[in-house]
């Protein structure tokens, strides 16, 4: 396959992506929850008594988050149409994975004690789902017969 230009939306789609999933990562770290008095980020949410019962879902987030900012970050290593449009389809995959986990991780968490990781990892997944879906679009290949310099006949 030969190397193809990305145009600035692709560029704009991947970095939108990559910003989004490094929101993600970094909420990580903020807090998610109020557990008896002390907040609790997203590390220590298997402590939780009311994550435990989701265990699955927690280690499949845990493990998607770092692969996911690592997938967000390869847009920029890979330089063709074809596998840039399966890049988007990957992290558009990634970012609703981690969308479902996180509703169903919120819904355990107690509806007062919630934190502001939470929102920003809500918000750091809409980020990535809408520059997959840029970086999609800007990647698909104009047919041969919508460009400019076409002069067929009608």
């Amino acid at each position: 396959m030969e190397r193809t230009p990305s145009t600035p939306y692709s560029r704009a789609g991947g970095l939108a992506a990559l910003g989004g999933s490094m929101l993600v990562a970094g909420s990580m770290f903020l807090p998610w929850a109020d557990a008896g008095g002390g907040t609790v980020n997203f590390w220590g949410l298997a402590d939780v008594e009311a994550v435990s019962a989701d265990a699955a879902t927690y280690g499949l987030s845990l493990a998607l988050i770092p692969l996911l900012v690592l997938w967000c970050a390869l847009f920029f290593a890979w330089r063709t149409h074809e596998v840039r449009m399966a890049w988007a389809f990957g992290g558009f995959t990634g970012a609703m994975l981690l969308y479902g986990g996180d509703l169903r991780l919120s819904e355990d968490l107690p509806a007062a004690g919630q934190g502001a990781g939470e929102v920003v990892a809500a918000v750091g997944l809409l980020l990535l789902a809408a520059g997959c879906v840029l970086a999609l679009a800007a990647n698909v290949p104009e047919p041969a017969g919508s460009r400019a310099d076409w002069k067929g006949s009608l």
